[in-house]
């Protein structure tokens, strides 16, 4: 590949600061892809595509948000030929074909001399700094999607480059399976314990079918001691529950039941001590999904506090729920020892407002006036947006 003009990327003379007004955007030039090609050529810069879909929600997002961050739009102004096209549209549908676009949105680098793809991110990220990075990655020739694909295509196989590998095909959204069960095929047993390859298992393993989830299930009192229980029960409990989902998505309501309860009974067999927590999750999801409010509300007031009473979050979003869900005094008081308890867990700015919420719900009005209070104060000093909680603060005031 051509090596292009490389900018070093010295982050302390762009600024970063929220403190600055945001008023300049990444020009994309609105011409013909030949056109754009030519003009990338002449200035010797690689194009930078924002592969997009008109109904594509993201995309707007980014737009909206990121593309119009001074930082990002000086840096790829500077560095890029800036180029966007609507992916089901005119001379999009040739160029998703040709760049092989899976999923909106897509941020494609191309070599305009071989108009080829050197690198690419699936998705929106939500942070300047991921803007910059992938610009920069996509400049290294050393370092970028397509060299990888080379190299490994070559025989590079090493931990620290398939570790890399994988990270850089999973955000361009591309199959990491087959690379996978190669790698661990050649892995001894001494090895796929080590911290190189349980960073692998925890970030990419998904499917209860894969070996490598039979074996984490088989070795994981060893996981646990080398990389702590909690983390290794979380990413079993992951797949369990991925797979829960895979068969909730099932239209025939008898097939989901029937596989639904083999699953449980497959976990339970299995002697996971979260075996009780993932099947409780999973019939909250499902009676969630069908609409079995009551059915979903008896099983949470029975059994939440068994699986989930150190969660804060859990308790927050459960006791979140059941103020939307329902006005039975029973389970609005469950949902206020809920909230309280995720207070005392871990004291944010949204579960203050839950507990505040629900207070109110009950009738409670002073309480829940100085607990909205609490809320907005500890947003301030945390730097998070109060105006939701001022907002409920003022309803809460003004009512009769």
């Amino acid at each position: 590949m051509q090596k292009f003009i490389f900018t070093t990327l010295i982050i302390i003379t762009l600024s970063l600061s929220d403190g600055f007004s945001q008023n300049r955007t990444i020009r994309f030039n609105e011409k013909p892809w030949q056109e754009i090609v030519a003009m990338a050529r002449a200035e010797k810069k690689l194009i930078f595509l924002d592969a997009f879909a008109s109904w594509c929600g993201p995309c707007k997002w980014m737009a909206a948000n990121m593309f119009t961050n001074d930082t990002i739009a000086d840096y790829y102004n500077k560095t890029f030929i800036n180029a966007h096209f609507d992916m089901e549209k005119g001379e999009g549908l040739t160029l998703r074909k040709k760049f092989a676009v899976r999923a909106y949105p897509s941020l494609v680098f191309i070599n305009p001399n071989t108009e080829e793809m050197v690198h690419e991110r699936v998705g929106a990220p939500q942070k300047v700094r991921d803007y910059l990075d992938m610009a920069v990655v996509a400049q290294n020739p050393e370092e970028c999607l397509s060299n990888y694909i080379k190299k490994y295509n070559e025989g590079s196989s090493s931990p620290e480059f398939i570790k890399t590998y994988l990270v850089r095909l999973s955000e361009a959204y591309m199959p990491v399976t087959d690379v996978l069960k190669k790698y661990f095929s050649t892995q001894s047993e001494s090895a796929l314990l080590g911290r190189t390859d349980w960073n692998l298992i925890y970030r990419f393993i998904t499917e209860m079918n894969d070996p490598m989830f039979e074996f984490l299930l088989a070795h994981r009192k060893e996981y646990a001691k080398l990389y702590t229980k909690d983390s290794v029960n979380s990413k079993i409990s992951e797949v369990y529950l991925n797979a829960f989902q895979k068969f909730a998505r099932n239209p025939n309501t008898k097939l989901v039941d029937s596989n639904q309860l083999v699953l449980k009974q497959k976990i339970i067999a299995s002697g996971f001590e979260d075996a009780g927590k993932v099947n409780f999750s999973a019939d909250l999801a499902l009676y969630q999904m069908r609409g079995k409010n009551k059915e979903f509300l008896e099983l949470a007031y029975n059994d939440l506090d068994k699986y989930y009473s150190d969660d804060y979050n859990m308790l927050n979003n459960m006791a979140w729920s059941f103020y939307s869900m329902t006005v039975d005094v029973k389970y609005l008081e469950k949902a206020l020892s809920w909230s309280k308890q995720s207070v005392s867990l871990r004291r944010e700015p949204f579960n203050l407002d839950t507990y505040a919420t629900i207070l109110f719900k009950l009738g409670k009005k002073e309480e829940a006036i100085k607990q909205e209070k609490e809320a907005i104060a500890l947003a301030k000093k945390t730097n998070a947006t109060p105006a939701q909680y001022e907002d409920a603060l003022k309803r809460m005031e003004n009512s009769k």
